[in-house]
This record gives C-alpha cells, structure tokens and sequence, in this order.
C-alpha cells in the first residue's frame, strides 16, 4: 500500500492562454469579490456566462454573450465545455450578477428583500422564471429595465404557476424581447426557527428529514454558562436558496452575487465575500455590504448574523506567500474553543493548496460555529456547509472545550467541508443526481488527510471496515447507484441511504486511484479542477481529466459501472503451476444479493501480487465474466494488495492454500490482513467457505487484538443500524418539491 506520508506533488503552471481564457469572477481590482491570489496567486476570474448554453435546444454552439469569456488562443482550451443546461428552469434566461439585500425584523420571525438582477435574455420570452418558495413579492416592485434605456422601468407581474416553486414574471401583454437587462424585485419571507412552525407532524410522517434549517433560519449562541441570544444563518442545498430569495438555483445556473443587508447594530456578519461595510442606522441597526463573490451557485450564497466571538488567524499561500484571513465565528465566550479547529483548517487548506495547485479566489476564508439550541439537530439533515468562502457548522459538533480530545466528528467535518472549496464549488455537480462528484471526493479527501494529519482518530485499517459497512448496506433491497436517476418520488431525503453518495463513492475513487496510480489522480484532478474551473462537471468529464493524466488507461468504463450500478462484484481465483509458469482463472459474478436490480458484470482493475515475497505486481482490466493470466515461476496469487479496491476475493481451495502460506509476507499489512479476514467474514456468510474455512484463515491472519475489536464493533454498528431502520451518518440531502426525471444518458 502507497504511503500517503510524503505525497507527490504536482502543482500545474496554469497558461496565459488559461488565464485569459477564465475572467471576470470578482476577483482583483476595484470590482470587488474574489480579491486575493488564485490558481498559483494570479487573480483568476470567472466567466460571467460561461456556463450560458445556447438558447434553442437544437443548437450546439456555446453561447459567448459580448461581455463573456474573452477569445483564447488556445483552441483545446477555448474548447472545453463547462456548461450544463437546467433542468427545471428555462435556459432562455440566464443571471449575469446578483445584488441582494435583505431586512430582518427586531423579533427575527420575518424579513423583507430586495434584489437587482443583471439578466440576458437569449431569444424573445413569454416571462422570465424564478425559483421562489413561501416569498410574497411586493405590488408593483417588479421592474425591468433595459441596460441599453436604463431611465425607463417596465412593469412585470409575478405569475405563480400551478406546480413548482416557480413564478412567472410577464409582461402586461406581448414577449419581453432579447436582449441585456436589470431585472428589480422585492419581497419578504419568513424566517425558520422551530419543527412546530416549519414542519408539521403531517409534513414529518411524509418526510422524517424534513427541518427548519433551510433558507433562513434562527440558530441559538450559547455561552459556557449558558447565556443565549439568537443569530440567523443561511442553507441553501439543494434548493432552499429560493426560500431566502428568488432566483435560478439549480446549479447549472452559476453567475456572481453581492450580498448586502441592515441586521442589528451589536451583531458580527460573515457572507462568502470579504466584507466591505459596516454603517451604522438611526434605529439601532446597521448596514452590511459584502464584496462581490465568485461565479458560483445560488445554493451556495451565504450570509450569518449575531453576536458572535471571533477567532482569527492567518494561512499563509503556499503557492505563492501570500496571506489569508482566516476566521471562526463562534457562540461568544467560545473562540478558545475552536482553536483545534482553527489548526486543523490551516493544516487541510495547506495539503489541498498544495494538492490541487489552484488557491481560493477569495481575501478571506470564514468558518460560521452557531450553537443548535432550537433542538433541531437530529433533522437538519447536514452537520456542515460548504458555502463557498463561508463554512456553516453546528458548534455543538465541531468545537473543543479547552483539555477536552476533539471527536473524530469534529476532525473530520472541518477537512470535509474545506474539501468542498475545490470539490463542490470551483467545479460543480450539474444535477443533482450527480451530487456524488461533490459529496465522493470530500468524503475521499476528508478520510486521507485524516488518515495523514491525525492517525490516532482514522487509519487505512478503518478505511477497510468503512469500505465492508458499505458492502452490506450495497448487498440489500434498499441499495441505490451511486449514481441515481432522480425521478419525482425523490422529495426530502432524496439521496437516502447517504451511505452510497459519500461513502461508496469514495471507494471507487480510492480503486481509481489504485488503478492509475496516486501522481496520475493527484495530476489529473488539477486537470480537472483547472479545465471546469468556476463551471459544471459531470462523471464523463471526470474520467476523461483523469484518462489524460493516465498514460492511456482507461476509466470512463471502471467508473461508470460501479457507480451507476449496485451491489459489489465477487472474484475467484484458481492458480495453477505447470512447469515454471503459473495459470490464473479468475470469474467474475455479481456478489449474492437482495438487490432490486442487481448487476451482473462490472469493468473491474485487478491487480494482482505474486512471486516469492509477493512482490511483484501484474494489472489488468476485466470486463468478461471470466479471463485468464499467465505468470512467470511457480507462486501464489492474492488479488487486490491494497486492501482497498471494491470486490470481494474468494479463492480456489489450493489457492487459499497457497496464499495464507504466503501470509508472513504481509505482517505489517494490517489492512490487508484485516480485509482478507473481512471478504472471508462476506464469503461465509453466503456459505462460499465453510466456517472450518473461515477459522482456519482468521487464524492463520492472527489479527491483532485491536483489530480485532474493531471488526466486532463495526459489525454491532451495522446491526443497530438495520434494526434501528436509520442510517448512522450524519449527512443527508433534501429537494424542495418534486424531482424530475432526466434521461439516464452519460454526461
């Protein structure tokens, strides 16, 4: 197994060509937003329309708007598509940048909001469509003006239609033409604070997930002695944006907002941006104004309030030098409680910084710590958010009580959500059924910097039991793909069990990497990251940024079907010596499942160990249910060395024998150890070995005592969950309404 003690790293040197091919996201200058060093400290900027398709579905060329991505010299980069086309919003319309403003009121039950919108028209429209739940727009509030006659406002009116969270802005009469314009609404809303208000028992019995924590919500600041007061704070995945303000929050859509507010005079404000104002009001409250951000997603605009303590330090770039601000906003009298987490951000920024070669195009890197006071904990369905810019966590969860040993949770929800800044918001999922390529690579990321930084919470040895706990959630009726097609039984909950989105997910990038090699991940995710830059990704959009750092490997096919299928494959092995040769037969069949749909042939990387020590190594790619291979000497054959890919081994009598004879070969191995004893744990469960078998090879393994309690554990872990019917990990997403089916096609 690879150590990930001194990683390789390769940070991309990004082309004049590159840079001048991505611009214009708030960063530098006087315009406001990013500020600061990005992509190796030179300022990069986001297209403002970048992810624009073109407006009838018939044409495929990109849509470049006049004051969008300027012309690259470079085709191959001028080629890259980063665009993905809503799914439930109209792509006639697409927002340009986003200054919203909103008003609390003293009790903190409502708000009202104003918003200008610069919007292009594509092609003449019937109305232009906004996502907006439970918003009331103000009578007569609703304007249009053209960019080209700024001086007059054409009145719109707000237009619910019968199904969606979808409103209409229309004309009096005729289409509103094409063409660049300011787009001013105003509306008010409530704010979230309680399950009573929120969700009903009706509402809870049809969707057990369902919480107050979406849009804005109130959250408690709690002292050490136990003093309150109440802030708010912002959540906005997937869709709850739209109950904060209107607009297009699918996350195809992704253009720049400024986010200004009036709040009460003795609170401290965060927002993704830097913040650029603070004036105060006659009565008592204060103004707010925050810089332009990135081109990003509605779903991740965030802003939070209160009387927060603050604890700052500083990252230093190690790209480049340069200095970031770094903050934890925490319930007042508990800034020395986020010290350990303030250290564990400095430690991922730095490894991800290095890791990705690309820096955060912001002054400044916010993490928001409010207290869960209101009791809503166990159905808020996230235990942190990724805002870009503006982490959210539940103080609860994340801080560290002076002499107390933070939790594994609180260690791993940090590096986790830093994750997301690259994994999740500088290239983004295009639907929600691919929100694996978000959740995946920081649930990836967050076990291997753990498993670096902090070996004393995670190991790989936990890697593997984690890997076996998803192989018994994907062997039952209720296994999904990693990959779903959301259709419109979705709803809350919608991606339940979460265990296949993060965790499965991870594994398969974790045999990917076994497959290509940790300097071709490490090289082709930089690829990746820097070609999708401030845009959409797709699964085939990362198997071929990966392909191009592989040597010609291919990986579209091994992705692909474990991701979009269930259930794990079972291999067997049955090694034969004639003469000085040895002959390998491996089959492939789908493990025995209860699978509603199960698979029956995967796209497997099988590496095989073999020789005296086994020591040496061969690979392959399997996609029949059956190939052979043809070894030099006479050896014993273990399949997947790592410990780590996703099958399950089982071996021919003789070659069970052979192998464990070879055992002392891999003492120091304890992953390996632990999942061989782990698949043979698999195989007599569904009477592949016998329980003769099985004792024979767990005592021939002789796994440390430790090890071995884990092993119990986890299995007791995994049993309370099926009886208790509710999954263990924190992390559950939710859809407001209705999801739509799309075509189950390759993107």
């Amino acid at each position: 197994m690879k150590s990930l003690n001194t990683p390789v790293v390769h940070c991309l040197a990004l082309t004049a060509v590159t840079l001048a091919a991505l611009t214009a996201c708030g960063g530098g200058g006087d315009s406001g937003g990013g500020g600061g060093a990005s992509f190796g400290g030179s300022g990069l900027n986001a297209p403002s329309l970048a992810n624009a398709p073109a407006a009838d579905s018939g044409d495929t060329t990109k849509k470049t708007p006049d004051d969008g991505v300027p012309a690259a010299a470079d085709s191959a980069v001028a080629a890259v598509d980063r665009s993905a086309r809503p799914m439930e919003l109209p792509d006639t319309v697409w927002p340009v940048n986003y200054k919203l403003w909103f008003r609390p009121d003293a009790a903190l039950k409502t708000f009202v909001g104003r918003a200008d919108v610069e919007i292009d028209v594509l092609k003449p429209v019937d109305a232009i469509v906004v996502a907006a739940h439970d918003l009331n727009f103000a009578r007569g509030r609703t304007t249009l003006r053209k960019v080209s006659k700024p001086g007059e406002a054409i009145p719109l009116i707000p237009t619910p239609q019968t199904r969606g969270d979808f409103v209409q802005l229309r004309l009096n009469d005729g289409q509103i033409a094409k063409g660049k314009y300011l787009l001013h609404m105003e509306w008010d809303g409530k704010i979230q604070f309680s399950d009573a208000e929120y969700c009903t028992p009706e509402v809870m019995a049809k969707n057990p997930l369902c919480s107050a924590a979406s849009g804005i919500f109130k959250v408690g600041l709690s002292t050490p002695e136990g003093v309150s007061s109440d802030a708010i704070v912002t959540q906005g995945e997937t869709n709850f944006a739209r109950q904060w303000f209107p607009g297009w929050d699918e996350p195809a859509f992704r253009h720049t907002f400024e986010i200004s507010a009036e709040v009460p005079g003795d609170w401290k404000t965060v927002s993704n941006g830097a913040q650029t104002e603070a004036v105060k009001l006659p009565d008592g409250y204060q103004r707010v104004a925050f810089e332009k951000t990135p081109s990003m997603p509605m779903y991740l605009a965030f802003f939070g309030g209160g009387k927060f303590d603050i604890l700052a330090d500083t990252f230093k770039n190690p790209l480049d030098g340069s200095d970031m601000a770094l903050r934890w906003f925490t319930p007042p009298g508990r800034s020395d409680w986020a010290k350990f987490a303030m250290e564990w951000t400095k430690v991922s920024m730095d490894y991800y910084y290095k890791y990705t070669g690309i820096s955060l195009p912001f002054k400044k890197f916010d993490t928001v710590a409010a207290n869960d006071s209101y009791d809503n904990k166990p159905n808020t369905g996230f235990g942190g958010m990724e805002n870009w810019g503006a982490i959210f966590e539940f103080a609860d969860a994340v801080l560290t009580k002076p002499g107390d040993k933070p939790t594994l949770y609180s260690v791993t929800v940090v590096t986790h959500e830093v994750a997301h800044q690259w994994f999740g918001d500088l290239v983004t999922l295009d639907w929600w059924d691919n929100v694996w390529l978000n959740e995946s690579f920081a649930r990836w990321f967050e076990r291997r910097t753990t498993i670096k930084f902090h070996p004393e919470y995670y190991s790989f040895s936990d890697y593997v039991l984690d890997k076996h706990n998803v192989i018994v959630a994907d062997l039952k009726p209720s296994a999904v793909p990693v990959q779903r097609n959301l259709n419109d039984a979705g709803s809350f909950g919608f991606i339940s069990p979460a265990i296949f989105v993060y965790n499965k997910g991870s594994h398969v990038l974790e045999m990917v990497q076994n497959y290509i090699g940790e300097e071709a991940m490490q090289k082709g995710l930089q690829i990746y990251l820097k070609d999708y830059a401030f845009g959409n990704v797709t699964p085939t959009r990362l198997w071929t940024s990966l392909e191009k750092a592989a040597g010609g490997k291919k990986v579209s096919e091994i992705g692909d079907s474990f991701i979009r299928q269930t259930g794990i494959p079972l291999l067997t092995v049955d090694a034969q010596c004639a003469g000085d040769r040895t002959y390998v037969s491996i089959t492939q069949e789908s493990f025995p499942n209860q699978n509603q749909f199960p698979a029956s042939t995967w796209t497997i990387p099988v590496t095989l160990a073999y020789g005296d020590a086994m020591e040496k190594r061969e690979t392959f790619v399997m996609s029949n249910n059956a190939t052979q291979v043809e070894l030099p000497g006479c050896t014993a054959v273990l399949a997947g060395p790592t410990g780590q890919d996703y099958y399950v081994s089982n071996y021919s009598a003789p070659s069970w024998s052979n192998l464990l004879a070879k055992v002392q070969n891999f003492a120091g191995n304890k992953p390996l150890l632990l999942n061989i004893e782990r698949d043979a744990f698999r195989l007599l469960g569904v009477g592949r070995i016998t329980q003769a078998q099985y004792d024979q090879i767990k005592g021939v393994l002789n796994l440390p005592a430790p090890l071995l309690a884990k092993t119990q554990l986890s299995q007791q872990k995994m049993a309370a969950v099926e009886a208790d019917g509710k999954e263990e990990y924190p992390h559950a997403l939710r859809f407001q309404g209705k999801l739509p089916l799309r075509e189950n096609q390759k993107r």
